[in-house]
């Protein structure tokens, strides 16, 4: 896939002296040989273009497995008893297991390397299939659900920091990968459970055959050679050290540059991924007993109307700066949610997708751009880090809403829950488009 042989005379150029054909092809630095703990066999020199696919490959996967079980939980509901405060309990354990990992470990890319975070992640959510697929109660669902979030917080940060490093001209594309992949990934993974779990054994079908994709990424990733993290470094400076006080955990701080940006992205992301977290733990439910059915197939495909339009629109239209634009995808997630909950209330199936796509659509031109713009501002040398700052309090989104959806659930029923969460969070997204109209 790369020649590794020195550089012929076609590159004789200083710029290009002592270096191999595959590395002038790749703008970034080889990591130094000491710093590899699997330098016997990571010898394959990949072209920019297979690291971009291997990196987007392992975090979409990733976040698939992560949201395989959202069609299965009413399966589970009924064969272990479970009820709609547990569900939703287990989808706020992955994210207080991602939470904490992501903020102890984000900075460990940055000193460590991107691919030195990936590999294990991708292994180790393959361990967390086999606790999900055997398990028989409420705590070894939970274990599972831990696992994946584990692994997920320790990809996250290096995931998207990878992407940039590898793209340094192109940050716009690789945050479109990066949202695409989470959003994707999450859109994806119901859809693929419901149809992996039609058999007789619906655990275990989805999550073996997805633990085999997961262990086929870990092959390339640990063949592929490492490159050290953030922009090129003059030949003459010092070789980076990493010392265990490099990787104690730090506290999680806002970037020196582009703060607003920041904050402004966060806020977005908290907003959406609470939502986002309250479709797939209820939109199995909820879908069922406004449409009269009990397939999860339907209850799969609601919930990844709003994630799949979400993806489809980060990737097909591009980031703006304009903030009407901004203000308005914010203010018609909020109108999304509306036409949600008007379609429980009158019983017009209808409006139900209708929602689901207009919100996700919305959600996806607002997010997207805000985050650009954050990552944009970020200094390279520290990206791992403050990526990890800010998915740490997007991904706070998908956890204590949902423990408090699913006591008003209990409390006082779907519906009623339903539409408290939805004027909050109406709420929340008209005041962020508020933010962002607002002049520095």
């Amino acid at each position: 896939m790369a020649d590794l042989s020195p550089a012929g005379a076609g590159l004789g150029s200083p710029q290009f002296e002592g270096r191999r054909l595959s590395e002038a092809l790749l703008p970034l630095e080889l990591a130094p040989r000491t710093q590899l703990q699997l330098a016997s066999i990571s010898r394959w020199n990949a072209l920019r273009g297979v690291r971009v696919g291997l990196v987007a490959a392992s975090l979409l996967t990733l976040l698939i497995g992560a949201n395989l079980a959202t069609p299965i939980y009413p399966v589970l509901q009924r064969q272990l008893g479970l009820t709609a405060l547990d569900t939703t309990i287990l989808f706020t354990v992955y994210v207080f297991a991602l939470v904490p990992v992501l903020a102890a470990v984000g900075h460990w890319s940055d000193h460590l390397g991107r691919r030195a975070m990936i590999l294990p992640a991708v292994a180790f959510a393959a361990a967390g299939d086999a606790v999900f697929a055997t398990a028989g109660s409420f705590w070894q669902l939970a274990l599972g659900r831990a696992v994946q979030g584990i692994a997920v917080g320790v990809a996250t940060g290096a995931a998207g920091a990878a992407l940039g490093d590898l793209l340094p001209d192109h940050q716009t594309l690789a945050a479109k990968l990066t949202l695409a992949c989470s959003a994707g990934g999450v859109a994806i993974g119901p859809v693929i459970g419901s149809l992996l779990s039609s058999g007789e054994h619906p655990l275990l079908t989805p999550f073996l055959i997805h633990s085999i994709v997961l262990l086929a990424l870990c092959v390339p990733l640990a063949l592929v050679h490492p490159r050290k993290p953030g922009g090129p470094r003059p030949a003459a400076a010092p070789p980076r050290i990493t010392t265990p006080a490099h990787l104690r955990p730090r506290r999680l701080r806002l970037p020196r540059t582009g703060r607003r940006e920041f904050l402004l992205a966060a806020g977005a992301g908290f907003a959406s991924y609470a939502v986002f977290g309250v479709y797939l733990s209820l939109a199995p439910a909820f879908s069922a007993k406004l449409l009269g059915t009990s397939s999860s197939l339907i209850g799969a495909v609601v919930a990844a109307l709003l994630l799949g339009s979400s993806a489809v629109a980060q990737l097909l239209i591009p980031p703006t700066t304009d903030r009407v634009v901004i203000a308005i995808g914010m203010a018609g997630l909020a109108l999304g949610l509306g036409l949600v909950v008007t379609a429980a209330w009158t019983g017009t199936a209808a409006l139900l997708f209708l929602g689901s796509v207009l919100g996700g659509a919305c959600q996806g031109v607002a997010f997207r751009s805000l985050f650009t713009t954050a990552v944009a501002a970020m200094d390279p040398e520290r990206r791992g880090s403050e990526l990890s700052t800010l998915w740490v309090i997007v991904y706070l989104g998908s956890s204590l809403p949902i423990v408090g959806v699913g006591a008003l659930v209990q409390a006082y029923g779907l519906l009623p829950a339903v539409s408290a969460f939805v004027g909050l969070a109406a709420l929340a997204c008209l005041a962020l488009a508020g933010a962002v109209l607002r002049r520095r």
